[in-house]
């Protein structure tokens, strides 16, 4: 005699292992028919695993080395753009100083002064630009403003007007303070006087020191300004205008350099990104799944477990009686 329950239960038993097999499977395949991927590279390639690991480890670095020329380019623009914003302040001050020093007119040194103060502020806040909590003017000191505020260097400067018997001795003390370890380096500049980073510009560098000091004079050359009491101030003058307009020059050059780092950089950005387009390529030979076969499979998978959950609750329902019939 057949023992119905028994027979119910062994199918029963059966069904559900193979219900657990196909809703393994579909979650599988539905995962490969979204990615277009096998789901267990291991088991697809078995004897390519070693090529697909090693592909996968060269698209991991590209990516990695593309992060830090991103990295690298963004600060290079940053960079690009607040040598830009100096120069174009100062582009033709320098030769209004030294027409006026020829002819003079109190009206437009008037109008120099403000000029030379309004873009000391522009240059101190382009010097002060940051990328992320990163000051990039600042050489190793990168969590520190490189300078202090305008107010700060204008006293400074003032300080040693006030002190200078001349214009000629004016300019010894200029040429004392923005030396090389003297106190604009030592006490006014909070950066480090070099840069481990091959792409940084400090606030050291000539061009940017000569034109913060050519404008810190010249902001004082109004009418009533301290250089303008000064005997013999056109030495002074002369030595600030002078020495802007060489400045400037030196910001060009600074701005060249800085710009074939930026095409270097973009270079190794198209390169990367070509070596990724080829490896990608090549290891999705190796892992890719068909979607449309997938999807296919997706869709028998769907109707066999349909299938499966019917005869489970039928068989839930099974008696002798049914099954002799």
């Amino acid at each position: 005699m057949i023992n119905s329950n028994y027979l119910s239960a062994s199918m029963t038993s059966q069904l559900s292992r193979n219900i657990s097999d196909v809703r393994e499977r579909l979650k599988t395949v539905s995962t490969e028919a979204v990615t277009g991927r096998v789901n267990d590279p291991t088991k697809h390639l078995s004897g390519q695993i070693g090529d697909a690991m090693m592909g996968q480890k060269a698209l991991d670095d590209i990516e990695r080395d593309r992060g830090l020329m991103k990295l690298r380019e963004t600060r290079l623009d940053i960079t690009q753009q607040s040598l830009g914003a100096m120069q174009d302040g100062i582009t033709g001050l320098a030769a209004r100083a030294i027409n006026t020093i020829s002819f003079p007119s109190d009206a437009d040194w008037e109008a120099i002064a403000n000029d030379a103060r309004s873009q000391l502020e522009t240059s101190l806040s382009a010097l002060s630009v940051r990328h992320g909590e990163r000051y990039l003017f600042s050489g190793d000191a990168t969590s520190t403003a490189p300078l202090p505020a305008s107010d700060t260097i204008m006293a400074e400067i003032e300080a040693l007007v006030a002190e200078a018997a001349d214009g000629d001795d004016l300019n010894a003390r200029l040429d004392a303070f923005f030396a090389d370890g003297g106190r604009f380096e030592t006490e006014i500049y909070r950066g480090t006087p070099e840069a481990s980073n091959r792409d940084a510009v400090t606030v050291l560098d000539p061009a940017i020191r000569d034109t913060l000091r050519s404008l810190a004079v010249l902001s004082l050359s109004a009418p009533e300004g301290p250089v303008s009491a000064l005997p013999g101030k056109n030495a002074a003058l002369s030595e600030a205008a002078g020495r802007l307009s060489r400045a400037e020059g030196k910001l060009v050059q600074l701005r060249a350099q800085t710009g074939i780092e930026q095409n270097r950089v973009a270079s190794s950005l198209k390169g990367l990104e070509n070596e990724q387009t080829i490896l990608t390529g090549l290891f999705n030979e190796l892992t890719a799944r068909d979607q449309y076969e997938a999807a296919a499979e997706l869709k028998t998978l769907e109707a066999n477990l349909e299938a499966s959950y019917m005869l489970t609750a039928r068989l839930s329902q099974l008696s002798l009686l049914n099954f002799l019939r």
